[in-house]
């Protein structure tokens, strides 16, 4: 932290009554926001730095409010400068579901609140009542083109022509376009157990920032096809029968898993590019470290006859599809992509 940025903090949490506070900074995500826990006269806030170049506080703010009308535990704003990009929220504590999992807690308990968590979102029909984006064609497919234009190129070792790409967003248009109708709702878009915390017993959301109005199968395929960890089938079907039973009379099952297997697969695809674009672009490996568990989720989506144009579409391309991890240097790796 510069000179300036440092008056500029010390300035913005002296208006917030935290002059003088114990400052702690707490591990980088993969985003540009860093989080920094604050100790004052026995109490703890967070403190969120999100330059406001890179990231969406005010989106941040909203949601929050938002979801706190509807009922959803999420940290509570203390005070905020947007043009700072500085907040102070509600320290939920440690608790993650990761951690309580790493713990050997009850998964199914878990899942479980998280699924109870997305039926009583997805069932409040002022859930949508928000100023943001619908989900649509042009977002569903900023996402899943990620992947050729970051995760295609490691593994075809060249980055791919114009036609490849045209070719993609053409399959993926006539697989979108015969989507069935279904039930729309806020879409918190990072649905997982690192943004799940437990507190007081209670489920609480974090990082939905990026929140859009959209099918309500998305955080459902976000939650139980994870990236970090491995889901039993057996887990993965009673939670799809927990969540059907709690939405009862509002989604039919055969729509619903169509989106599931839909979104699912077009979600694993901009997993893989986003974590080949945190390697190559930002210089954060450590997401590679789940890319073996994306690949299976993407070859397991090319098995559903739904998905055939697009597994047809990468089988004409004649790449292997792998897992990449450290096989290339990083002069090689910035050559693929500089010669794009």
């Amino acid at each position: 932290m510069d000179d300036k940025k440092f008056l500029e903090v010390s300035q913005f949490l002296t208006d917030s009554g935290y002059s003088g506070s114990k400052l702690t900074s707490l591990t980088p995500d993969a985003s540009f926001r860093q989080y920094h826990r604050l100790e004052y006269n026995g109490r703890n806030v967070m403190f969120m730095d999100a330059p406001p170049d890179k990231e969406n506080l005010e989106a941040f703010i909203q949601i929050s409010l938002h979801l706190q009308k509807l009922g959803i535990r999420c940290p509570k704003i203390y005070n905020y400068n947007l043009s700072k990009g500085f907040a102070l929220i509600e320290d939920l504590g440690d608790m993650t579901f990761t951690r309580l999992l790493n713990e050997d807690a009850d998964e199914t308990a878990l899942y479980s609140q998280a699924i109870h968590l997305l039926a009583k979102l997805h069932n409040n029909p002022k859930s949508d009542e928000v100023k943001l984006s619908y989900f649509n064609w042009q977002h569903f497919i900023h996402e899943a083109v990620l992947f050729v234009d970051w995760y295609l190129p490691l593994i075809a070792e060249k980055s791919p022509p114009k036609v490849v790409r045209d070719d993609f967003v053409y399959e993926w248009f006539e697989i979108y376009d015969r989507l069935a109708p279904l039930d729309y709702s806020l879409v918190l878009r990072d649905y997982h157990v690192d943004n799940l915390m437990q507190v007081d017993g209670e489920c609480a959301v974090l990082d939905y920032q990026d929140a859009l109005v959209g099918s309500c199968a998305y955080d459902f395929v976000s939650l139980l096809q994870d990236a970090r960890r491995d889901i039993p089938k057996k887990l993965f079907k009673n939670m799809l029968d927990l969540y059907l039973s709690l939405r009862e009379d509002e989604v039919e099952r055969k729509d619903f898993l169509q989106h599931c297997s839909i979104f699912g697969a077009a979600r694993h695809m901009k997993i893989a590019g986003i974590f080949a674009r945190l390697w190559v672009r930002d210089n954060k490996p450590a997401y590679m470290a789940y890319m073996p568990r994306v690949i299976e989720h993407i070859a397991k989506s090319f098995r559903d006859p739904k998905l055939r144009r697009i597994k047809n579409w990468f089988q004409s391309l004649d790449v292997e599809l792998r897992s990449v991890s450290y096989e290339l240097s990083r002069e090689q790796i910035l050559k693929i992509y500089n010669d794009h």
